[in-house]
């Protein structure tokens, strides 16, 4: 198992292209100089909760633990503004930032079967992962996706996808194109 020595988690190659082959990702704001994945990015010491992410295609791995929530809602802001972020965080539905900004907010979320194994370590994480996506234009369905197949296979194989949350979710997300 892997200790908690650090709230950085550097994300798993194959995870990483699965995602970027439907998302094209232009930006990591939470990439170190040695692990990023995208051609622009930003360290810890750049801070890229400062920067506009405005129309960007944002792929996130924060840095779990406290700050996760500050994070989380940086996402959903700048969704606001254009930009898709993708999110890759612990699936701790008891966090705050779960029941304030994803649950009402998110336009997908996709919860991964199995534990991941981050990059550099020989042991699975000691929590589960989800997928969290933020897209204020709407582009994509709202919906809840779980895999059928392990991580431990290397892709993404959705099963199953429930559509619109629940209908009483539809009051408190914002409203897509059409429905205001």
């Amino acid at each position: 198992m892997i200790s908690s020595k650090t709230n950085e988690w550097a994300t798993p190659q194959w995870l990483f292209d699965e995602l970027n082959k439907e998302f094209n990702f232009t930006l990591d704001p939470c990439a170190t100089k040695s692990n990023h994945k995208c051609e622009e990015y930003y360290t810890k010491e750049d801070d890229g909760l400062i920067f506009s992410w405005k129309d960007k295609h944002v792929f996130m791995n924060p840095p779990y633990g406290g700050v996760t929530g500050i994070w989380i809602k940086k996402a959903w802001e700048e969704s606001k503004k254009g930009a898709i972020v993708v999110c890759l965080i612990p699936v701790r539905t008891d966090a705050s930032f779960w029941h304030d900004i994803i649950f009402p907010y998110a336009t997908q979320i996709r919860f991964i079967r199995g534990r991941l194994k981050f990059g550099g370590v020989k042991d699975t994480a000691p929590f589960s992962s989800g997928i969290v996506i933020f897209d204020g234009e709407r582009r994509y369905n709202s919906s809840i996706i779980y895999y059928r197949e392990s991580v431990c296979k290397k892709r993404l194989v959705p099963n199953v996808t429930l559509d619109s949350f629940s209908a009483s979710n539809k009051s408190k997300r914002h409203p897509r194109k059409g429905e205001e």
